[in-house]
């Protein structure tokens, strides 16, 4: 717990360091265009979230019952990315470009409720006795 407070407390320090020496290099105007670039971003992510949303149903339609534990939470990451793009400073910036990466998490089947076992074969079949007429058997 103290390591989580410990780390909250030195975020805002961090942050600053990064802009200080990225302006040493850059120049402070190019600094603070990109700042104010990815806080319109983060507003307009924010304002935009039903887009979230359009995604993650695409993706289910998509891929027809199999999902991405990770695509079913798109909404919260974009969500979170666009807070993280509204804060000032480049370290909060990464992170919003982490969430936003397309990786694929483990696939929950939506289609049942039960998951298959690994050592079942799926198939049909049918019953072939001797009341069944000769032209219906497979051989």
């Amino acid at each position: 717990m103290r390591a989580l407070l410990f780390a909250l407390l030195l975020y805002p320090f961090l942050e600053i360091a990064t802009l200080v020496a990225l302006a040493d290099r850059l120049g402070g105007g190019t600094v603070f265009l990109m700042v104010l670039a990815s806080s319109l971003l983060g507003v307009w992510m924010l304002r935009n979230q039903k887009l979230g949303a359009l995604i993650t149903l695409g993706s289910v339609m998509r891929q027809g019952g199999q999902v991405s534990l990770y695509s079913l939470l798109w909404p919260l990451r974009y969500a979170l990315a666009g807070l993280l793009f509204a804060i000032p400073g480049i370290l909060s910036d990464a992170f919003a470009l982490l969430l936003l990466l397309p990786f694929k998490g483990p696939s929950i089947n939506m289609g049942s409720a039960s998951p298959l076992r690994e050592d079942a074969i799926e198939g049909e079949y049918r019953r072939v006795d001797d009341t069944t007429p000769p032209d219906r058997r497979l051989h």
